[in-house]
């Protein structure tokens, strides 16, 4: 009799303790962000079969071309790249177009593996009147979880901008009702206020210090992934992947997210 109300015990701890365990693990997601350089340096289908291979919840994408007739990218002119890149990853494809290029779209994009349940583009604050830059944000079902997922690139040229798009970009999601992800092109050192003062104070860091352009020989890290709320997110692994299929390193990171 004691021993059937030991296995009795056992088992009522065992069961508890994954139901618990079950409740705290509400959330894991592989996420990765990827600058293609426009496909100058490979082919969508190469560029595709190296974000599949790494199973990828949700990719965020920047520099990326659609219709347009690029000098640079000749053997790409025509292409939809977010509908080819969605085609051969078996993803879905969201793009936001930034500026009219070559005849077509030059912008940001996003590959998710679940479905979206709204999708969003906001123009950025450009008072300098620089390049026009964009976020592109969409609200996912995953697996009865809700999560936002959103990409950006940020201006290059001048610090003070960045400042004030990495400033609004915290602002938009400061009340945001559900966990967010963004990904992107920051255009900024790890050591830069935007990083080390804008981002970093409202954000969880979802990536290291490693280096990720040029892909060549790295140098300056200036590609992130960044998750809020601040509580609640752990790192469980992130690579900084070394491929020369664009001039930037893609980022992959494996995230849990405990309510």
């Amino acid at each position: 009799m004691n021993m059937f109300r030991k296995i009795l015990t056992f088992c009522f701890i065992a069961l508890t303790c994954g139901v618990v365990s079950a409740q705290q693990d509400t959330l894991r997601v592989r996420v990765m962000t990827y600058n293609l350089r426009f496909g100058e340096l490979s082919s969508l289908e190469d560029l595709a079969y190296h974000i599949k291979s790494f199973k990828p919840d949700f990719v965020a994408l920047e520099e990326v071309d659609v219709r347009t007739d690029r000098k640079r990218a000749p053997h790409q002119k025509g292409k939809d790249f977010i509908g080819e890149l969605a085609y051969y990853t078996g993803m879905f494809g969201l793009y936001g177009k930034t500026i009219e290029y070559g005849g077509g779209y030059y912008g940001i994009g996003m590959l998710s593996k679940y479905p979206y349940i709204t999708v969003e583009k906001t123009l950025l604050p450009n008072p300098d009147e620089k390049e026009q830059r964009a976020l592109l944000q969409g609200l996912f079902e995953i697996d009865g979880d809700t999560l936002i997922f959103a990409t950006t690139h940020l201006e290059v040229s001048s610090e003070s901008l960045r400042n004030i798009q990495a400033q609004f970009i915290c602002e938009r999601f400061e009340d945001a009702p559900y966990p967010v992800i963004i990904g992107g092109d920051f255009n900024a050192r790890h050591y830069s206020n935007v990083i080390v003062n804008i981002m970093s104070k409202s954000w969880f860091s979802a990536t290291n210090d490693e280096f990720t352009f040029p892909a060549w020989e790295p140098i300056i890290k200036i590609d992130y992934l960044f998750a809020r709320p601040m509580k609640g997110w752990k790192l469980v692994k992130t690579q900084t992947v070394h491929s020369q299929l664009s001039d930037h390193l893609p980022i992959v990171s494996d995230l849990i997210y405990v309510k």
